[in-house]
């Protein structure tokens, strides 16, 4: 239900101060929510096509790589992996142009982030995130070297949940939960993420210098990955969907 503001709505103190949203403070605050929603909606909704699970707001924790011994062709290939730490990095690519197409419109940020991610240059579709892996016994990835990586692209989404969260306030749309286990940053500057693991693992040991990444582990870490990204782009949306243009603060 909207609040009606009248011509002598905030006459006495008590009105000024009230802290429901009948108060000088949360009146204004939910104008400018509408407002900057209406604002939003110009900009074209994130097309993601990621193939993350269904977002309900938290962004799970996106577990590290678990080291193995390689059995019987079970491995995930190091060329296999790389190529979804690439598709990883451009779905993040997209999201970033998103939160910069809607500071544009609603300038809540600090200003604009610089988009230093190696990549397909945004489109505004986010392409598949590559989430299943077939196992191998050669030319396998190094447990070691996919941590590296996947630390870089945890770190790359909390740093841009926090935009993200910045954008939600102002549109009035509930903030991310967010469980990823990344290191949240405010710096407009997203650094790149270079998706090499290194040189191929042996297999033999749980060494540092051999151990791998079983396939299903992989295929696992990577789903946590498309589904952190599905959350960040539904909540982009939200900001800028048709329900925004609906009025929180209405003159009477």
């Amino acid at each position: 239900m909207p609040v009606r503001i009248y011509a002598n709505h905030f006459s006495a103190a008590s009105q000024v101060y009230r802290v429901d949203q009948n108060g000088l403070t949360p009146a204004l605050r939910g104008l400018a929510q509408s407002v900057a929603r209406i604002a939003a909606s110009a900009v074209p909704a994130l097309v993601d096509n990621s193939g993350g699970a269904s977002a309900d707001g938290t962004v799970d924790a996106i577990a590290a790589f678990t080291p193995a011994v390689v059995g019987t062709n079970d491995a995930v290939q190091k060329a296999a992996l790389e190529a979804g730490f690439a598709t990883a990095v451009d779905a993040l690519k997209e999201i970033v142009a998103q939160c910069n197409q809607l500071h544009a419109r609603v300038p809540a940020l600090s200003g604009v982030l610089v988009d230093s991610l190696s990549g397909t240059a945004a489109d505004g579709t986010i392409g598949a995130v590559t989430a299943s892996y077939s196992g191998v016994g050669a030319s396998m990835a190094s447990a070691a070297g996919a941590n590296a990586v996947l630390a870089n692209i945890r770190n790359r989404i909390a740093q841009l949940g926090y935009s993200v969260d910045m954008l939600c306030v102002a549109c009035g749309v509930p903030p991310l939960v967010d469980n990823s286990g990344g290191l949240e940053s405010s710096s407009l500057v997203i650094a790149d993420v270079a998706i090499s693991t290194g040189t191929a693992a042996s297999g033999a040991d749980l060494s540092a210098s051999n151990a791998i990444v079983r396939a299903a582990n992989a295929t696992a870490v990577m789903g946590s990955v498309a589904a952190a990204i599905k959350e960040l782009a539904t909540k982009l949306n939200a900001c800028r969907s048709a329900t925004g243009g609906t009025a929180l603060v209405v003159a009477a």
